[in-house]
């Protein structure tokens, strides 16, 4: 490789990490069993999956809520959901598949404001949460998604 083309490389960097990010998370959010892959026919995990996203901006919303809502035992729920990696899994990944489209779409929007939009309690846990799936903190994915150079620590 010469200069010039190391030059375009490191020119194009930090679009190239932006692209390579979103298809890595989009490749990681499609490797969790979808809602259809659970029981298509059983229209009460339908229904309960319409509520939770109807419902993920609620720092409450977990099974609790969803087992009162639907009038559930816990058993029960947890068989609906268990092709889904289980109900605070699904909801979780439903939380930060969301977060991390609108920073995608919005990339100027505040953190603090998102993580509380999604349904976070705290801006430790969203931190953790994010980092874990996408490999890299919402504040890097939103650098990312603007075009700026990363940060990596």
């Amino acid at each position: 490789m010469g200069r010039e083309d190391a030059a375009m490389t490191l020119q194009h960097c930090p679009s190239l990490v932006g692209v390579l990010a979103a298809d890595l998370g989009t490749a990681a959010f499609a490797s969790l069993p979808s809602a259809s892959a659970a029981s298509p026919s059983d229209p009460r995990l339908r229904r309960i999956l319409d509520f939770i996203d109807a419902h993920l901006g609620e720092c409450e919303l977990d099974e609790r809520m969803i087992r009162d809502a639907f009038a559930l035992s816990r058993p029960t729920l947890y068989r609906l959901f268990q092709a889904l990696g289980g109900v605070a899994r699904y909801i979780r990944e439903r939380r930060l598949w969301l977060a991390h489209r609108h920073l995608d779409r919005d990339p100027c929007c505040s953190v603090t404001w998102l993580l509380y939009e999604v349904g976070f309690a705290s801006e430790r846990q969203f931190q953790r949460a994010f980092q874990a799936r996408y490999g890299m903190s919402p504040a890097q994915w939103r650098r990312a998604c603007r075009g700026q150079p990363m940060h990596l620590s």
